[in-house]
């Protein structure tokens, strides 16, 4: 069986990677330089920056992702490093708060300094922790729970406490969405708490990782697939740099919307499932600046105000803290302009958010050593509109069940983190789904 992969990001080496271990030999195209995508790192002036991962919960031992590291065997070319004290701290109007690496340590943080909340606190976390397991098993994610965070929350009066409680949306990039998927707030919120976890090297140790890994996968770089084709059988075929090549099964790991611009030929049936994922909702994109810090950053540093913006130390460079500032953005204020006004409306939009994060907190000099912007996101994704995770997992867009592995086109299938879930966890849990639909071969 000849399977086609596209997309040279996390979620189709991961694919590459699985699919190698059920005995099939696929082929991955990727229309950069380079594999990656936005989880690879990269260098400037000598120093080492992360584009897209940071950190990530879920990798303590006995957690989802560890667990599926460690049977992929990736775990042994990666090593992970734990946070001393806190790994989020929150500016949340006049207030700090410390996020300790310790679901239960967070519970007691918060009842001592909301006393009136105590029993709510108590019954929101329980709750949390009863849909927290995260399992690729078909009978788990077949089961949708349509509860919005919002539901689970009403309890919860004070305004203060409720900010911070949503500060775990901003995971899957919806930042104060009282809407979100309440299933996988809970998943994030316990996992990130007691597993939280940075990986040495950044996502760029990752993608080295996964390409070690794989012995049996062709992988064709500068290679963008411009069209799919199908018969009354399904996809047969791709079309790469005007060549027609054939396959028995295509994996898409580009957004679902840009994939199926790939069809010329779709019949009414899929034209209404198309339909049905335009009319998805994206996730918020974001500007980032990558930059030199001369101050020593433990954690991650959230700021919550009239805007959001957030300071991620990677590592440190000759006694500076690699970081990432990350500020919301808009992809429509992006997409029209001419090179010129691009690169102006970048450098101001760069300085905003400089003059921003300087007035919020005193981090001595900041060397500017890169940025981007939502278009940069989009080129690197092939995605839609720029957005940081895709699809956005609300409840009410998990309930309608609509991006799933498997399309309404036969021997179509879709992974990466505009199914299932966003994220790392997003990435490995739709490889794993996808994998119940390929034999094992004997």
């Amino acid at each position: 069986m000849k399977i086609a992969i596209i997309g040279g990001g996390l979620s189709g080496l991961l694919c590459a990677l699985m699919l190698e271990r059920r005995g099939y030999s696929p082929t991955i195209y990727e229309r950069l330089s380079k594999l990656g995508g936005v989880l690879d790192s990269f260098k400037r002036k000598k120093v080492l920056f992360d584009i897209g991962f940071h950190y990530s919960g879920a990798l303590e031992k006995g957690q989802y992702l560890y667990n599926s590291m460690q049977g992929l065997e990736l775990l042994e070319k990666l090593k992970l490093e734990k946070y001393d004290g806190a790994f989020d701290t929150l500016y949340i109007d006049d207030e700090i708060f410390e996020v300790p690496l310790s679901s239960l340590e967070f519970k007691k943080q918060l009842q001592a300094r909301f006393p009136k909340e105590s029993e709510n606190i108590e019954i929101f976390f329980h709750k949390c922790y009863e849909v927290s397991e995260i399992s690729s098993k078909p009978e788990q994610f077949v089961k949708v729970d349509s509860r919005s965070l919002k539901d689970v929350m009403k309890d919860i009066k004070d305004e203060k406490l409720r900010k911070v409680f949503l500060h775990f949306t901003i995971f899957y990039a919806t930042a104060f969405y009282e809407d979100a998927s309440f299933d996988f707030y809970a998943k994030i919120f316990i996992n990130m708490l007691d597993g939280t976890r940075k990986i040495e090297g950044g996502g760029g140790a990752i993608i080295s990782a996964l390409k070690e890994s794989l012995s049996k996968t062709t992988i064709k770089k500068r290679s963008e697939v411009t069209k799919i084709f199908q018969d009354k059988n399904g996809v047969n075929a791709l079309l790469c740099k005007d060549e027609k090549v054939a396959y028995d099964a295509i994996i898409s790991t580009v957004h679902p919307k840009t994939t199926l611009k790939m069809f010329d030929d779709l019949d009414k049936k899929q034209r209404r499932y198309q339909s049905h994922i335009e009319d998805l909702e994206e996730s918020p994109s974001f500007f980032s600046i990558f930059c030199l810090i001369d101050a020593q950053i433990e954690s991650n540093l959230y700021f919550y105000g009239d805007e959001f913006i957030s300071v991620l130390p990677s590592r440190i460079y000759k006694g500076k803290t690699v970081a990432t500032i990350l500020a919301g953005s808009y992809y429509s204020e992006y997409e029209n302009l001419s090179e010129d006004e691009y690169k102006k409306k970048k450098e101001q939009e760069c300085q905003h958010h400089l003059n921003r994060v300087r007035k919020l907190y005193d981090f001595g000099e900041i060397e500017v050593i890169d940025s981007s912007t939502p278009l940069t996101k989009q080129h690197y994704s092939n995605g839609s509109e720029g957005s940081i995770y895709g699809v956005l997992c609300s409840a009410k867009q998990k309930s309608l069940s609509v991006v799933m592995p498997r399309t309404r086109v036969k021997n179509l299938y879709f992974a990466g983190e505009n199914i299932i879930a966003p994220g790392l966890i997003g990435a490995f849990l739709g490889a794993e789904i996808l994998m119940n639909y390929f034999e094992e071969k004997k």
